[in-house]
């Protein structure tokens, strides 16, 4: 039996926020967290999937990303099909310059 948070059909991608930035991440094929959209996990296989959400559900428990959620990926562009995941792959609303700068 699936324990799979997501109801979506076709391509999913697994995000969440950085807890301590509050950066858009998503899951890469080596199942750690990136900032760059384009190196998002897309997948289909459940289990896949399923190591997904425990990689997800760990690092949630641990206090490395909150909010975790698949996404549903439009199949034929690789992009989110929903409006605010598209506004999330464009990066963060605010000037992070001062971010940047003391890094």
């Amino acid at each position: 039996m699936s324990t799979l948070k997501h109801k979506g059909k076709g391509p999913q991608a697994m995000t969440a926020n950085e807890l301590q930035d509050g950066f858009s991440v998503w899951l890469d094929p080596s199942l750690n967290w990136t900032r760059i959209f384009a190196d998002a996990l897309r997948t289909e296989d459940e289990d896949l999937m399923e190591k997904m959400q425990d990689k997800a559900d760990a690092d949630e428990q641990n206090n490395i990303v909150v909010g975790t959620y698949f996404i549903d990926i439009e199949p034929d562009t690789g992009l989110p099909v929903r409006y605010r995941e598209k506004f999330r792959v464009k990066g963060p609303s605010y000037d992070t310059a001062d971010l940047l700068e003391s890094q």
